[in-house]
């Protein structure tokens, strides 16, 4: 039985199991059945919204008709980014929220990403329900009677409710006034939502990427160094510019001078102000293991610390929940802040946060970019059939320590899989790009003539 769950919900490529209709709609079955005793309320609610992709909307109706089934009315709210849902889930007192999305993937990919009546992701043990479930429902399965099947309602209005709490971070102050930026939106959820809040803001947007089709969503996109972004920061002479991905869950910048501005960067800038103001809870900042070097010397310059943990907002955002950290994040743009009690990734307001940093501080992008100096750090991907242990193979262990024993130990080597594509990653972070390079090459090799 294939796993449906990853890292960040269910993903895969649409039309294609587990993202055919027919399963969809035992998923949106399962998703009914494992939530609709969460409270008393006779008819609970499901929030739906989704990206711009082709696919979003057959996945959407199947998903619909599961739950319908099940007996949840389903609010259907249009193309909204997945931290949208997540805040609208919960202001609402929805059952459930769910977002269709495959954030940063190609436009053939397609997921879907449950979150509770809390704004949260559902936990372990209800996705572990749902994939039962979803895979158990045979047509003799118990229904709700007539009476009380579920309804379909559309009202795209309610999107209104998150800009308002967006605008309310900053109390409404036209905090970019006489500031001109570049927003990529990458033919995502925040097309026209992006254009609308900075808009308000008082700022001079220039817009880059928000024509969507359905089929160009993430389209030449890059997760780290958005090279379309930097060119027209500079050509613009903008004070900054920031990039989105598909579900608008990430966000990062290029600052007036056309540095890259990743989430490392991002979280050393707003662990200084939180901490300024007195709400750096626990002087902690949770990151992951992929997270520069650079990032936890910038938090020991200012006395605060690090926790890592592995790859995955989910993972971050559970840490700080724990741990009652008020910030996390990754530096892929994932920055996850509890301050005004939000529940997960957001990209629209990360760019808010930074944005406000430099209005009250007087800074530019640059000045506040450099509390952090960043080490050279490489990243090789490696497609491979499967995902076994790589500790399952002494080639690859024994290159590993070859790399270790040529870069010495200043240099850290991590290896792991992409929770959402059949991707071997290599990074390692060291003081000599070249030789860094040059070793992360070298597993990568070894990976590919290994791994069969």
């Amino acid at each position: 039985m294939e796993k449906l769950f990853g890292t960040d919900g269910i993903r895969g490529i649409a039309n294609q199991f587990p993202l055919t209709p027919e399963f969809v709609v035992h998923i949106g079955g399962a998703i009914g059945e494992a939530l609709k005793h969460d409270h008393a309320d006779a008819r609970p609610v499901a929030l739906i919204g989704r990206d711009t992709r082709l696919s979003g909307t057959m996945i959407e109706s199947a998903l619909a008709a599961g739950l319908m089934s099940q007996g949840f009315d389903t609010l259907h709210v249009g193309v909204i980014t997945t931290p949208g849902i997540a805040y609208l889930t919960r202001v609402l007192r929805a059952r459930c929220g769910i977002s269709i999305s495959a954030s940063h993937n190609p436009f053939d990919y397609n997921g879907i990403k449950v979150f509770g009546s809390d704004g949260f992701k559902v936990p372990d043990e209800a996705e572990a329900q749902i994939e039962a479930s979803a895979y158990a429902r045979r047509d003799d399965e118990s229904r709700s009677v007539i009476g009380s099947m579920g309804q379909r309602r559309d009202d795209p209005s309610v999107i209104n409710n998150y800009i308002d709490f967006l605008h309310d971070a900053v109390n409404r102050q036209p905090i970019l006034r006489g500031k001109r930026i570049v927003i990529d939106c990458n033919n995502g959820a925040t097309y026209d939502l992006a254009l609308r809040v900075f808009s308000q803001l008082s700022a001079n947007v220039i817009t880059l990427n928000i024509q969507p089709d359905g089929v160009n969503i993430n389209h030449g996109y890059d997760s780290l160094e958005p090279k379309m972004l930097r060119d027209t920061v500079l050509r613009e002479h903008a004070d900054f510019g920031v990039q989105f991905d598909g579900d608008g869950d990430r966000a990062v910048f290029v600052d007036e001078l056309g540095n890259y501005v990743d989430g490392d960067f991002v979280l050393a800038i707003l662990a200084r102000d939180l901490q300024a103001s007195g709400k750096l809870n626990g002087n902690t900042v949770v990151s992951t293991v992929m997270a520069n070097i650079g990032l936890e010397k910038s938090l020991n310059d200012i006395d605060a610390k690090m926790e890592r943990t592995v790859v995955g907002d989910r993972w971050v955002t559970e840490r700080m929940r724990v741990i009652d950290s008020i910030i996390g994040g990754e530096q892929s743009g994932h920055i996850v802040l509890f301050d005004q009690k939000h529940t997960t990734g957001d990209g629209i307001y990360t760019a808010i946060r930074v944005a406000d940093v430099m209005h009250r501080s007087g800074k530019i992008l640059s000045a506040l970019a450099a509390c952090m100096t960043r080490y050279p750090q490489v990243l090789v991907n490696v497609r491979v059939p499967r995902k076994p242990p790589f500790e399952q193979f002494p080639q690859i262990e024994t290159q590993i320590k070859q790399s270790q024993d040529a870069l010495g130990d200043s240099a850290r080597i991590l290896l792991r899989y992409s929770g959402t594509e059949n991707l071997a990653r290599v990074m390692i972070e060291g003081k000599d790009a070249a030789a860094i390079a040059r070793q992360a090459n070298a597993i990568a090799a070894v990976i590919q003539e290994t791994i069969q």
